[in-house]
């Protein structure tokens, strides 16, 4: 704040001309005319110093001496200016924080197709080996490798030769290869469909499309696209297509099976799982369509990319914390538990697709799906007897095995081999006798 002297110094003769001519008035009314006259001359006189804002805000305030003065507050410009660089900074660091995100992305998106194409026998044979690890595998005792189209690469060798010990390989692939053949005819037929609607949906707004330009435009339809890549899933890149396919056998009590997209053609099981819940061969089909239907959905892509989102997301709020990582320290676990509560429901949300397509697809291949569903129910019972059926909660990557046997119950009362003529013929009667029998 800052108080303007309102007298500055005048010559005397003035000052007594003006005396002498104010004579006879009070020494009240000389003071408040004297005051009058030189106040706009005193203002104009005296400059705001440049260190103060030129607009500044003037308030009224009682002169000591008597009459009113003038007080001045103003903030200081170089303040101001400090305050307006940093919110441009700011600015600018939200609209680059997605571009860095995009550009990481890309740039380990294109260190890992490099790698791929350099030699992708060699990445899958290290994933293969880690996924073992974890299995805690330690001698290739422990793994049958089955295939139908003999030895092509060291990779694919099975372990074992031609022929496999464990009996329970041979039902593996037996059963694999017949929800593969359904597999196939079900994805190829969902393709065509799926092309018949693109081409009217093209020739509704063109009547006359060149070949060329409808197969560019078929290629870029996004329901066409999704099946031509379960094709792919399925049929692989080579003229065996469904013969190009392996059947693994691990030795572990953990109770699993499982396909990969990093492992193409391969169909993994555990001997746990036969252990506990496997008992024959409907029960099989429906663990092995339920892999498979992971696969030609699509659904390890739609992981990986939700995750990597909710990640980016994750770390974008993390780089805006404006209290420079104080807040952070206690967002770090909420989002994290965010993060892997929704990838949970993700997940869920497969796994229930993924059943029932499943069901589906053992169906078509002449597999008793009421007997079969009968996996889930022991599943519940273990989950009960082990305590962890009550663990059940939104970090779950799968839903409870009883809701799953509640869902298939019903699913099997039309998805069962009697609803397809083909598996009631007398050669498929007899072979089903067989496949029913217990391990």
């Amino acid at each position: 704040m800052f108080t303007y002297r309102l007298f500055p110094i005048l010559r005397c003769s003035n000052v007594s001309g003006n005396i002498r001519n104010l004579s006879g008035l009070n020494s009240k009314t000389v003071g408040n005319t004297f005051q009058k006259k030189y106040q706009a001359k005193s203002l104009t006189n005296r400059t705001i110093p440049q260190t103060q804002v030129r607009t500044a805000v003037f308030s009224r305030s009682k002169n000591p001496n008597g009459g009113n003065g003038l007080l001045s507050r103003s903030t200081p410009a170089k303040k101001e200016t400090s305050i307006t660089f940093g919110r441009i900074a700011y600015a600018v660091k939200l609209v680059r924080l997605p571009f860095l995100l995009v550009a990481i992305s890309t740039i380990g998106y294109q260190r890992g197709v490099t790698d791929a194409i350099r030699n992708p026998l060699k990445i899958q044979q290290g994933t293969f080996e880690a996924l073992l690890m974890e299995f805690e595998v330690e001698s290739d005792d422990e793994v049958e490798i089955v295939t139908e189209r003999g030895v092509r690469s060291r990779f694919d060798t099975p372990l074992h030769g031609n022929k496999s010990k464990d009996p329970r390989a041979e039902r593996i692939k037996n059963v694999g290869r017949e929800i593969l053949r359904s597999t196939q005819k079900y994805v190829r037929k969902n393709l065509e469909e799926a092309i018949e609607r693109a081409k009217e949906r093209i020739m509704k707004d063109e009547l006359y499309v060149k070949d060329k330009v409808l197969a560019r435009k078929l290629s870029e339809d996004s329901e066409v696209a999704l099946w031509v890549a379960a094709l792919e899933h399925v049929e692989g890149f080579s003229l065996e297509g469904i013969e190009s396919w392996s059947f693994v056998l691990i030795s572990s009590p953990i109770p699993n099976a499982f396909v990969s997209e990093m492992l193409p053609q391969k169909i993994f099981v555990t001997t746990g799982l036969f252990d506990e819940f496997v008992r024959n061969d409907d029960e099989l089909a429906m663990i092995l369509g339920h892999e498979v239907s992971h696969l030609i959905k699509g659904h390890f892509s739609e992981a990986s990319v939700f995750e990597s989102i909710v990640r980016g997301v994750e770390i974008l709020v993390l780089m805006l914390d404006p209290t420079e990582g104080l807040l952070s320290l206690g967002l770090v676990s909420f989002l994290s538990s965010s993060r892997e509560a929704l990838v949970a429901a993700f997940s869920r949300g497969h796994e229930t697709e993924a059943d029932e397509l499943g069901c589906r697809l053992a169906a078509m291949s002449c597999y008793d799906t009421k007997r079969g569903i009968e996996v889930f129910r022991k599943m519940q019972t273990a989950a009960v007897v082990n305590g962890t059926a009550s663990k059940q909660n939104m970090m779950s990557s799968h839903p409870p095995s009883q809701e799953r046997y509640d869902n298939l119950l019903m699913l099997a009362e039309y998805q069962n081999y009697s609803e397809y003529s083909y598996c009631n013929t007398l050669r498929k009667r007899i072979a089903r006798s067989f496949s029913q029998k217990d391990y």
